[in-house]
């Protein structure tokens, strides 16, 4: 799953701090949003499909947003 030949990302240390300070007061779960975060850098660095991102976090999307638009649906999927 991994491409050896492509750079590895790694957030900066002080990403999640900032993004709280950022979301900090929203109106949405920063938790939520600081997560799909980890998880993308995951998708990017080839440890987690599209899919299983989409997967993982379509629930939490709909419960939060009452609809999940994501455009990362994987080809094919049913859900909406």
């Amino acid at each position: 799953m991994t491409d050896h030949n492509q750079p590895r990302l790694t957030p900066i240390n002080e990403w999640e701090s900032e993004a709280r300070n950022i979301l900090d007061g929203v109106d949405y779960d920063a938790d939520l949003g600081l997560r799909m975060a980890r998880d993308a850098i995951r998708v990017a660095n080839g440890e987690l499909t599209d899919a299983e991102f989409h997967d993982r976090y379509h629930e939490a999307v709909i419960e939060e947003f009452g609809v999940d638009r994501r455009p990362t649906r994987p080809e094919g999927s049913e859900d909406d």
